[in-house]
Parts: C-alpha cells; sequence; structure tokens
C-alpha cells in the first residue's frame, strides 16, 4: 500500500490498516488519530509533524523513522520496534511504551510524561531533555537503559 492510498481509505473513514507496509512513505503533516496500524512496517518513513494521537501502533516497526514533533500522545506503541527513530520533539504524553524497542533512538526534547515505560529497551537512546515525569521509579527501573543518555547528560548503565 503506498500513502496516497492509505490517506485515501483514511479520509473515508477506514481507520484499520493492521500489518499494511508503508516503509519509505512520507506521511508528514497528516492527522492519523485513531487509526490502527498494528503490525505495520513503516521503515525509514517520514511521520514528522504527523498527529498519531491514540492510535493504535502495537508491534508497529519504525526502524529509522523520521518522527520528529509527532503527536504519540496516548498512543499503544507496546512491543512496537524504535530502533534508530528520530523522535526529537515528540509528544508521547501517557504513551504506552511497554516492551518497546528503542535502541539508538533519538528522543531529544520528547515528552515522555506519565509514559509507561515497563520493559522498554533503550539501550544507546537519547533522552537528552526529555520530560519524564510522572513516569514512575518502577518503570524507569524496569526499563534497559545501558549506555543511554539521559535528559540530564549523564550516561546510565543498569543491565544486570
Amino acid at each position: 500500500m503506498d500513502a496516497e492510498e492509505l490517506l485515501r481509505r483514511y479520509a473515508a473513514g477506514d481507520r484499520d490498516f493492521i500489518g499494511v507496509d508503508l516503509s519509505n512513505a512520507n506521511l508528514s503533516r497528516t492527522d492519523l488519530r485513531g487509526i490502527n496500524l498494528s503490525k505495520a512496517y513503516l521503515d525509514r518513513a517520514n511521520l514528522i509533524d504527523t498527529n498519531l494521537y491514540r492510535a493504535c501502533l502495537a508491534g508497529t516497526h519504525f526502524e529509522a523513522t523520521e518522527m520528529i514533533n509527532t503527536d504519540l500522545r496516548q498512543a499503544n506503541l507496546s512491543g512496537s520496534h524504535l530502533s534508530g527513530a528520530n523522535l526529537s520533539g515528540a509528544d508521547l504524553n501517557r504513551a504506552d511504551l511497554y516492551s518497546a524497542s528503542l535502541e539508538n533512538a533519538l528522543l531529544i526534547g520528547a515528552d515522555l510524561s506519565y509514559a509507561k515505560l515497563e520493559a522498554a529497551i533503550f539501550d544507546g537512546a537519547n533522552l537528552s531533555y526529555a520530560n519524564l515525569t510522572g513516569s514512575t521509579d518502577g518503570d524507569v527501573n524496569d526499563a534497559i537503559l545501558d549506555h543511554t543518555i539521559m535528559w540530564d547528560g549523564s550516561i546510565v548503565n543498569n543491565r544486570p
């Protein structure tokens, strides 16, 4: 499926796009709130300034995807693959990142306030200036943060 077909079907009221392949698609500056892209492939896609508020993105592949300033508030990203993705400035307020893979992801200035971070893998990620307000100590402690640059510039090594 290409971006044009997805946008046409979304405009017609379709919200269910489970497992579609949109690798390299340009969906920047689109409003896709409430879309279901579970287990979809959006590797190397352009989602800059895209509205994915309350989207179901569980198990979706976003490797090396540009998601700068993307609205992911309350999105379900559990089990998603975001390795190498650029989420700088993204709004992940109350997002579910349970068991998500964020290795080497850029989350500079991202809002992760009240996000569910339990079992998320942040190995090598950059969380400089990220907002982790309300993320419980249990969630953060259960996340894998090895070689992660934290909001204060420190580097964490918490792998047992």
